[in-house]
């Protein structure tokens, strides 16, 4: 999301951090707003308490932070419209039969994504599903790519050649 999304989503918060830990959570796990209630798709609402719970802010922090996204017209065009990118199979991945490179970096930069499906190309191992965490909603973002066998050796070290990459790790 651009820089000028999350200055107007402070602005609209007045700056407050217990409002934007709620709009985090809202977007972390595609929650869409109507009014001043939550919902995950279209027709399963969210208690006010459980997101207060897992933003660890009040109930009317959360009220509050509703009210505050409804009244600005393009916060409430997204937050409507916003849904879930659906089933992440990351922590599933072994069940499956399948692996999930967990891939840290030192900083976000465009390329790291053909980098590493680059290198999993070369031995034609198969990318399953793939779900990047947004800098502006994790402290620490990872990039989870789930393939579909085991990692032959090399990969690794060729992914680990891409300045920005700090770290991979296999689950």
């Amino acid at each position: 999301m651009e820089k000028g999304f999350w200055e107007r989503v402070r602005n609209v918060l007045g700056g407050k951090e217990k409002r934007l830990r709620v709009v985090k959570l809202l977007l972390k796990y595609g929650l869409s707003v109507r009014g001043d209630e939550v919902y995950i798709g279209e027709k399963v609402k969210v208690s006010l308490k459980s997101i207060a719970e897992e933003a660890e802010v009040d109930r009317r922090t959360v009220l509050e932070t509703l009210k505050a996204v409804s009244s600005d017209p393009l916060l409430r065009e997204f937050f409507e419209r916003l849904r879930p990118a659906g089933s992440s199979l990351v922590s599933v991945a072994r069940v499956l039969g399948y692996r999930c490179l967990v891939i840290e970096i030192y900083e976000d930069r465009p390329g790291i994504l053909a980098w590493v499906s680059s290198a999993l190309a070369e031995k034609n191992i198969n990318i399953m599903q793939v779900v990047a965490e947004d800098p502006n909603i994790y402290e620490e973002p990872k990039m989870y790519v789930v393939v579909s066998q085991d990692i032959p050796e090399g990969v690794i070290s060729k992914i680990l050649q891409h300045p920005a990459i700090k770290r991979v790790s296999i689950s």
